[in-house]
């Protein structure tokens, strides 16, 4: 991941990004890329932290940042709260293929936790239903 950002590794990718969010405090895509480079490290509470920073600015900015907030949640054995998180990111249209891959593993962390496949399907916005060529 940090090779996506021109360095070598996470943390100097993490520096940089935290200077990008020093000069953009109101960017809530900063703050979903430092929470992926936290994810990517299994620093799971601080991509948390992140990643809600993302969603306190702009709510719904994205299905994969609502997954991630979800995903981070689980891993830190907060189920039900995760399972709330998935279930938003279901109904959030995806608007790109980082979305629409945040929106299936979703989908697939639900039926993981026992959510029958139907049940979910009908939380999934109708856009993305159809939108397998994102």
């Amino acid at each position: 991941m940090a090779r996506v950002y021109g360095t070598k590794s996470v943390e100097e990718a993490l520096k940089h990004l935290l200077k990008v969010a020093d000069c953009n405090p109101n960017d809530p895509f900063v703050y979903h890329a430092i929470g992926l480079q936290f994810h990517a490290i299994k620093c799971y509470k601080d991509a948390l932290k992140y990643f809600l920073k993302a969603e306190e600015i702009k709510s719904g900015i994205s299905s994969s940042n609502l997954f991630y907030i979800g995903d981070c949640l689980r891993r830190n054995g907060e189920n039900e709260e995760a399972i709330n998180y998935y279930k938003k990111s279901l109904c959030i249209p995806a608007r790109n293929r980082v979305d629409y891959k945040g929106m299936c593993e979703a989908r697939k962390a639900l039926v993981s936790l026992g959510f029958p496949s139907d049940e979910v399907d009908k939380l999934t916005a109708p856009q993305n239903k159809t939108q397998s060529s994102i």
